[in-house]
């Protein structure tokens, strides 16, 4: 494995150097966790549920000198439906356009199938043989440590990483030095946000995310996958510290509705409570949230929608 230091030149501290690091891998490897771990806040949403994340999402990290944008990407799968395929595009666009290029492994179990495709697109799409690719092997906190040597050296192997680094997103073990070598590595120019922003999103596309997130929590099987959630109305309430927002969450299925909604609104309620409990504590303001579940059929395939809800497919 090549440990050479790029772009060491443009080490000196006086210098500002920036650039986007695309973190990418297959679904539920912790490239979320990562990214809010480096950030020092939420800004993506987490579960254990594959295929959590599907917009592109930015953390940026300002440091002494530096300042990185992480971009947290779809999980890397098979497409199976045109939100699959936009999911597809958008992994492969980040890694196309990025200045390096975290690839995240599950430390916890030897290679599999998704993890082999993930490396296919991961060699076979790059922009550019010159463009770094860091090898993060995640959740080393529960991996037998011979267990890890012995993946470490089979990935070895398998790429053209400039630099492997054994991390636990959840514990933050080795995510310091992650950054210090990719902040030394970063090319000159100027911040491309200001100080102090951590990321991209707006207020209503984070509330919506929130929302969901809690569904997934609270959801099991096919359910978490055939949700989005859109937000409706994003604004201030009836007195300056409070926040009004309607969200509505999209399913697929009647039975889907039900499910959500639960006996007596049950689990709509318990969906609605933790949601509101984080965007008060995120907005510092009281926050009535106002949620409804609505079915529109198959919206995972139907391109009309996807596109007015933001999706470029």
């Amino acid at each position: 494995m090549n440990i050479t230091n790029i772009n060491a030149e443009y080490a000196d501290a006086n210098e500002m150097r920036s650039g986007f690091v695309a973190v990418v891998g297959k679904p539920n490897v912790g490239k979320s966790t990562l990214v809010n771990t480096i950030v020092g806040q939420k800004v993506a949403i987490i579960s254990s549920k594959p295929q959590t994340t599907r917009h592109r999402i930015l953390g940026v990290k300002n440091g002494p000198g530096y300042q990185i944008v992480f971009v947290d990407t779809p999980g890397i799968h098979k497409a199976s439906h045109q939100l699959d395929k936009y999911m597809e595009k958008t992994y492969r666009s980040e890694i196309k356009d990025a200045d390096f290029i975290i690839f995240m492994i599950d430390a916890t179990h030897d290679l599999r199938e998704e993890d082999k495709i993930a490396l296919k697109i991961l060699f076979g799409y790059k922009n550019s043989p010159n463009v770094p690719i860091f090898l993060a092997m995640n959740k080393i906190d529960k991996t037998d440590p011979k267990d890890l040597e012995r993946r470490y050296e089979v990935l070895e192997s398998m790429g053209n990483f400039q630099k492997g680094f054994k991390i636990s997103a959840l514990t933050g073990k080795g995510v310091n030095e992650l950054v210090n070598f990719v902040a030394q590595a970063l090319p000159p120019g100027p911040p491309y946000f200001p100080i102090g922003q951590v990321t991209d999103q707006n207020p209503g596309v984070q509330a919506s995310e929130i929302v969901r997130e809690k569904v997934l929590l609270k959801t099991r099987q096919e359910v978490p996958h055939c949700v989005f959630v859109h937000t409706e109305e994003f604004r201030e309430g009836s007195t300056p510290d409070t926040l009004y927002i309607r969200e509505i969450i999209y399913v697929e299925r009647k039975s889907q509705k039900g499910i959500i909604i639960g006996k007596d609104g049950k689990k709509l309620k318990q969906i609605g409570t933790l949601a509101r409990e984080e965007l008060e504590v995120i907005s510092g303001k009281k926050v009535y949230l106002d949620l409804w579940v609505k079915v529109k059929e198959d919206w995972r395939e139907r391109k009309d929608l996807l596109r007015s809800w933001g999706y470029e497919v």
